[in-house]
């Protein structure tokens, strides 16, 4: 959630903007401010989770597309998988 004020910060449950960068880990001292919606409440200033965000695109395309020398961990071929018609009738007794 991105929060541009005092009302929306406290809204989104930030006390004051003494609270620390999730991923910096220096104060929150201007706006604007990115919120996470996971359970632990997480903020960031918004050029932070720009990077982190990014940081997690390129780990998510190194992962599914590793450079030389590395292999593919696994490779997803849908060719090979059973029609639904053969599954539906596996599951009948």
């Amino acid at each position: 959630m991105l929060i541009v004020n005092d009302e929306q910060r406290l809204r989104a449950g930030i006390a004051s903007l003494s609270k620390r960068c999730s991923y910096c880990s220096k104060a929150l001292t201007a706006y604007p401010l990115i919120v996470s919606d996971e359970a632990r409440v997480a903020v960031y200033h918004a050029a932070c989770a720009a990077e982190l965000a990014t940081e997690i695109l390129v780990d998510l395309y190194t992962f599914f597309r590793p450079p030389a020398p590395y292999q593919h961990l696994f490779v997803l071929d849908l060719r090979h998988t059973v029609p639904q018609e053969v599954r539906e009738c596996s599951h009948r007794t």
